[in-house]
């Protein structure tokens, strides 16, 4: 779906801090835990950690284990840790702190993004794929991480001769691999030795006690690629648009769940909730689903004192306000206008 054009702004009849965005503040020296929906894309590593360095990339770094060893072997590298786990990420910080290791700085997020906007161009020496999820079933198999589109983006985030690391006990998804870093045309495939430390990560250790063959592979970065990705706009306000009419009461109107495309992914409108102590105040529940991120949001629709309804993207958590966040907004003032009856004078997303 075609983004609608903006009509003109009311912001300026706003309270600031109703609409303005998050700040972007860059990751202070020695903070291990990146805030990255704060930072500025891409991340400043040399900042972040306070000094240069070979940088090191893990993904799935699970209890943290595989990471500090590393980390101690390689005091001169610096080693960013992604993972989804908020489990998995309480105890990596544990064992960071807990034996003092300062080369590390771990994100709660997923590599697709991470890749593509916090990495710079040609910045990483190596990156670390250990035991991820196979997605067996045939009609998954778009969700494999190491799929051509994530080498192709590699390509440009990857030191020449810098080297994709797999380990995997899942025969299937390393010549899936094979196969997807071949058919980017830009990797060597090198057999080598896994460090020990590899095979003894926690899920290493389960599938050697279960007797499954542990598998290792490397990809080598032979011709790197240029950097084509804008970054991505980080707004100053936070989108919105205002509306006229009344939000119904009784018999309020039943939303059922809506999925919405915008831009490069789609908006799942889940529910709407009505204050208890403001009829004219809803929450909307929102996913917000792109290829590379997955969010969930809230839209509020509210009535400014004296004036028009507000919809607006909610700041609590903190959203990335990337192109398809700003479709919640569109949904939710398309389903107020179509369904509750009211009438959109502005569009600003």
């Amino acid at each position: 779906m075609n983004r609608p054009e903006p009509s003109a702004s009311h912001a300026h009849d706003m309270d600031p801090a109703d609409l303005a965005a998050p700040l972007v503040t860059a990751p202070e020296p020695g903070t291990l835990l990146i805030d990255w929906r704060r930072a500025p894309f891409p991340i400043d590593w040399d900042r972040a950690f306070g000094r240069g360095g070979p940088l090191h990339l893990e993904v799935g770094f699970g209890d943290g284990r595989f990471t500090a060893r590393r980390a101690h072997a390689e005091g001169e590298g610096r080693f960013v840790g992604l993972e989804v786990s908020n489990v998995s990420v309480q105890r990596a910080l544990t064992r960071l702190r807990r034996e003092g290791i300062g080369n590390v700085r771990l994100m709660k997020l997923g590599a697709e993004f991470a890749v593509r906007h916090l990495i710079p161009h040609a910045a990483l020496a190596s990156v670390t794929v250990n035991f991820p999820d196979p997605w067996p079933k045939e009609r998954h198999r778009d969700h494999r991480l190491l799929r051509p589109a994530f080498f192709a983006t590699l390509a440009a985030r990857l030191v020449p001769g810098g080297e994709v690391r797999l380990a995997t006990d899942h025969v299937e998804y390393l010549e899936f691999a094979r196969t997807s870093a071949v058919a980017d045309g830009r990797y060597a495939l090198v057999d080598a030795e896994p460090p020990p430390a590899v095979f003894e990560t926690k899920y290493a250790t389960k599938w050697k006690g279960q007797g499954k063959p542990l598998f290792y592979q490397v990809f080598r970065l032979e011709r790197p690629a240029h950097d084509p990705l804008p970054p991505l706009e980080r707004p100053t306000i936070m989108p919105h648009a205002f509306l006229t009419g009344t939000l119904p009461t009784t018999p309020a109107p039943r939303l059922e769940k809506l999925v919405v495309p915008y831009a490069d992914g789609h908006v799942i409108v889940h529910e709407a909730l009505r204050a208890v102590d403001d009829a004219e105040r809803w929450v909307f529940r929102v996913t917000v689903d792109e290829s590379d991120l997955v969010q969930q949001v809230l839209v509020v629709a509210q009535r400014r004192e004296g004036g028009e309804l507000i919809v607006r993207l909610e700041r609590f958590g903190d959203p990335l306000v990337t192109p398809t966040a700003r479709g919640a907004v569109h949904a939710v003032t398309t389903w107020l206008s179509e369904v509750a009856g009211l009438r959109v004078s502005a569009r600003n997303y």
